[in-house]
């Protein structure tokens, strides 16, 4: 898969371009079908196949005074896509000029003049242009006038409850990492670098952990303990993570550390990328740290339970 950023120059390839165009936060299984479906297409008709989204994410520029939390950051978005075998992976830099273009605008100006489209593919609830005035209606009408076709994808259902990134959003934020993987297809993921701690756990504790630096406006689990799979230099461990407060140690600030099974070597700096697996409990308050001691050993005995069954 090639990345490339959008210009008015931009060189493609001069097969027909099939484009796959949204903003694919999560890359959960709706955006995964709609993907495939434009690869599928591509291939057939020996065509480039071509996803497009847009960063940052529209909402940081149009409503600026509100925070947005991803789920994927635009690197691991990248990884995500790359498995699916796209040709092209285009990223159009969303400014304050594109929010303003005009749904035809934004058509004629960048997916026919400068992209040439063949075939479009979005979602069924898919909106662009100035304050969203565009949805796929309005991609059919110009479609017809300016020669390319619009596939809309229907919703993909799990559960009787159709997937969608807010509705993912909503499952993490409440530590249902079941569901959340579920409507994913994937991992959740926590990539950061790994930064010095108060050296509580080793000293404390007798259980080292790592802390890992919070990836800013990035949707995090729920306060609790989770089973995790730690990738360092493209080596895998099993580890525990706990993100809260630390309520022992009477903190307020919300941080990330992971305690990694059967590793000792200092990573202090390096980037991990740490994918959650099971949720093991919730964030707990103890009187003393031998009480929380007592409970990270049976949090480990657990975490052993829960790999020995995957």
């Amino acid at each position: 898969m090639k990345i490339i950023k959008f210009s008015k120059n931009i060189i493609l390839p001069e097969r027909g371009r099939y484009i796959a165009l949204g903003v694919f936060d999560g890359v959960h299984l709706g955006h995964q079908k709609l993907i495939k479906s434009t690869f599928d297409k591509a291939k057939k008709n020996n065509g480039t196949s071509i996803v497009i989204t847009f960063e940052p994410h529209p909402d940081k520029i149009i409503i600026p005074k509100n925070d947005v939390f991803l789920l994927t950051t635009l690197e691991e978005k990248i990884e995500l896509i790359k498995d699916l075998k796209v040709d092209i992976f285009l990223i159009i830099k969303f400014t304050k000029m594109i929010s303003r273009m005009s749904p035809e605008d934004f058509i004629r100006n960048i997916l026919v003049d400068s992209l040439e489209v063949k075939e479009l593919f979005v979602g069924f609830n898919y909106k662009f242009g100035f304050q969203g005035k565009g949805n796929v209606d309005c991609l059919k009408k110009y479609g017809k006038m300016y020669n390319f076709k619009t596939n809309i994808l229907k919703p993909e259902i799990l559960s009787n409850i159709i997937i969608s990134s807010t509705k993912i959003k909503e499952y993490i934020s409440l530590g249902d990492i079941k569901k959340a993987k579920k409507m994913l297809g994937h991992n959740i993921t926590i990539t950061g670098r790994v930064i010095p701690g108060k050296g509580r756990g080793k000293e404390l504790l007798n259980y080292a952990t790592a802390n890992i630096e919070t990836p800013l406006k990035k949707i995090i689990p729920a306060n609790g303990v989770y089973l995790v799979e730690i990738v360092i230099n493209s080596k895998k461990y099993y580890g525990l993570i706990n993100i809260g407060i630390r309520p022992t140690f009477k903190e307020i600030k919300r941080t990330i550390e992971v305690h990694i099974m059967d590793f000792s070597k200092d990573i202090y700096n390096e980037i991990v990328s740490i994918n959650i697996l099971q949720k093991i409990r919730n964030e707990k308050y103890f009187s003393h740290p031998n009480l929380l001691k007592k409970q990270i050993e049976n949090d480990i005995l657990i975490a052993h339970k829960m790999i020995s069954n995957m």
